[in-house]
């Protein structure tokens, strides 16, 4: 998992779940996620939402383009269920 969406995460649950999340990290990913915290602490949640939308949308277009490139032709030109089902994460 992406450290920025980890810290995301930690300031969107509030303090009251950092040691517990963090917990779950390694030493070094908790390095890692401690040093964009700082960076991520001052933007409002809408601000973090709206990172965390495009991160999603970042995904889900390079998932699009993966399984495009995979099957051989435009996933625009099929159903957006079947489009979905066809870039979803594993």
């Amino acid at each position: 998992m992406n450290a920025a969406v980890f810290a995301y995460v930690l300031v969107l649950r509030g303090k009251k779940y950092e040691n517990e999340l963090m917990a779950l990290l390694s030493e070094e990913r908790r390095t890692e996620v401690q040093a964009v915290l700082e960076n991520v602490k001052a933007m409002s949640p809408a601000e973090i939402r709206l990172q965390l939308k495009q991160l999603r949308d970042d995904q889900i277009n390079r998932q699009r383009e993966s399984a495009r490139s995979r099957i051989g032709f435009q996933l625009d030109r099929v159903s957006p269920k079947l489009s979905a089902w066809l870039t979803r994460p594993f």
